[in-house]
């Protein structure tokens, strides 16, 4: 049960100075300093053609605008030691940094320049395009990537959230970006109506609210939503299905195997199944940690866990583990073995109780910085969700009781009928 005297939300100041865009302060116990956090629509998602137009868009934001070259804007930064960053998500570019509660209108200033007026120069471009490609030829050797990948482009029909272009593709794609497509990206999509901004630390609240208004006002408003295709959902996986990314020179190979949960993260089992799988792989004292890694010595890293569960999309679960080609064979067995063993008999009181005491004690350590507290808001405000939750979390967690979580684990699982993904240098074999 929430505690008055300690919850967190009542504490949090809101307002909406703009139409679409919401602040929200809180007042701690950290003297001249503030850190924020903030976020609008704006990521992948939106892409029309080129999935890679807005993550390139929000990479050339700190790299100067139409009044500042990127030299002086990192100079007025520096020279008061605060910190501005961007990067654009599937769904959202964020922001985020800290400064001396005296130069937070500086840091406001900014901010609204960097958004409201980038430069996009064709020479940050190619410098960004010339990383970029590097990075991704780069992950094109990674065995866990490469499977992850693979994984998610079996489960997910192409137009899918959750269903991500080959690096093959990127690679391609990279290419063609344009100083113009980030321009139009840019106008088309950037604006009010969806920014979130959190400010924590020694901030005075109607002071952020009267710069954020006076630097915001008048920036153009989008309508951009979420909202997918309705019949985009995970493939039916009707039998088990396995594939091999070869990965040439490797000396170890990743594992990704699940399916599709069918069930989004507002959905009222799905912390249920969230807290099967943290049972049976989502730390170090996890029961496929205790059993492939620490007895069968298979494996340095193996884990259970959901993803793809946010903005209303249909998720999944899956085991990844990286294992020695030599041994991938036992390893595959043996993981089968604890997933039926897992799916059948359900998993013990003790084995709740303790993961119960993990997550939500990482849960409040979380909320120990400045840094943590102005992240939950965010991403509390992101989800929809009312500040109490915040507040509310540790006791949903604390609630699930045992009935439900085997139930979901039952409901929720298939371990027969499962994809399985393996990346390295390998053998063709099941």
């Amino acid at each position: 049960m929430v505690n008055s005297n300690t919850a967190l939300a009542p504490r949090v100041k809101h307002t909406s100075p703009i139409d679409g865009l919401d602040i929200y302060s809180l007042q701690t116990g950290i003297k001249e300093v503030v850190t924020y956090r903030g976020s609008f629509l704006g990521g992948s998602f939106f892409a029309k053609r080129n999935i890679l137009i807005p993550e390139m868009t929000g990479a050339m934001l700190d790299l100067g605008t139409k009044k500042r070259d990127k030299f002086e804007i990192g100079e007025a930064l520096e020279s008061v030691g605060a910190k501005l960053g961007f990067s654009a998500g599937r769904y959202r570019v964020h922001f985020f940094g800290r400064c001396l509660k005296e130069d937070l209108s500086l840091v406001i200033e900014l901010l609204a320049e960097q958004l409201k007026e980038p430069a996009f120069h064709q020479d940050d471009l190619k410098s960004i395009v010339q990383r970029r490609r590097a990075e991704l030829k780069k992950q094109k050797e990674d065995t866990r990537t490469r499977a992850v990948e693979e994984f998610l482009r079996q489960l997910y029909p192409e137009r899918h959230p959750n269903f991500i272009p080959s690096l093959d593709d990127k690679i391609v794609e990279i290419e063609k970006v344009t100083t113009e497509d980030l321009m139009s990206f840019h106008n088309d999509h950037y604006g009010l109506g969806s920014m979130n901004v959190s400010f924590v630390g020694d901030v005075d609240h109607r002071t952020v609210e009267q710069e954020v208004d006076r630097q915001f006002r008048g920036w153009k408003k989008t309508s951009l939503k979420t909202e997918q295709e309705v019949d985009l959902v995970a493939k039916t996986v009707n039998k088990a299905f396995f594939e091999t990314v070869q990965v040439p020179d490797k000396t170890s190979a990743d594992l990704v195997t699940g399916h599709g949960i069918g069930i989004h993260r507002e959905h009222k089992d799905y912390y249920s199944v969230m807290m099967g799988h943290f049972i049976l792989g989502g730390n170090f004292s996890a029961r496929l940690m205790a059993t492939v890694r620490d007895q069968e010595g298979l494996t340095y890293g193996i884990q259970s866990a959901t993803g793809g569960v946010e903005e209303g999309n249909d998720g999944y679960w899956y085991i990844w583990g990286t294992f020695g080609p030599d041994v991938l064979e036992t390893a595959k067995k043996s993981i089968s073995r604890e997933l039926c063993l897992w799916h059948e008999k359900g998993v013990t009181l003790g084995e709740l109780t303790a993961k119960q005491s993990t997550i939500t004690g990482t849960y409040k350590v979380g909320l120990d910085t400045t840094a943590g507290l102005a992240t939950r808001i965010l991403t509390t405000v992101e989800r929809g969700k009312e500040l109490s939750f915040m507040d509310e979390y540790p006791d949903i967690i604390n609630n699930l009781t045992l009935d439900q979580v085997n139930a979901a684990i039952r409901s929720y699982c298939n371990p027969d009928n499962r994809i399985t993904i393996v990346a390295g240098t390998v053998n063709n074999t099941n």
